[in-house]
């Protein structure tokens, strides 16, 4: 992934759900795995996966044992968790919760 700028509110291209390939809305990954192995889904996809029917959360960081997937700025990989910055938690949170391809 190429780096890109919170503020400026910018989303990179490859940020894409995995199965439906939605963009420009917020994705989900898998907890505690590697980048090179994390899956983005979208929030439809991601509820499919984990067999719910809604979010953890109001907040909707969290589905089931997936939670919102924040790339760093430089793009090399993701935030832990509990770990995204302000900017990047600003950043996720201002993503569209559902679009279209």
């Amino acid at each position: 992934m190429k780096s890109f700028n919170y503020k400026k509110f910018e989303i990179p291209e490859e940020y894409v759900c995995s199965k439906c390939g939605k963009h420009h809305v917020r994705l989900y990954r898998q907890y505690q795995t590697f980048a090179s192995a994390v899956e983005l889904l979208c929030r439809s996809c991601a509820l499919e996966d984990q067999k719910q029917e809604v979010p953890d959360s109001e907040f909707e960081h969290s589905i089931g044992w997936l939670v919102a997937a924040v790339p760093t700025e430089e793009g090399k990989t993701y935030w832990g968790y509990t770990s995204v910055p302000q900017d990047g938690v600003d950043w996720w949170n201002n993503l569209a919760k559902e679009g279209s391809v």
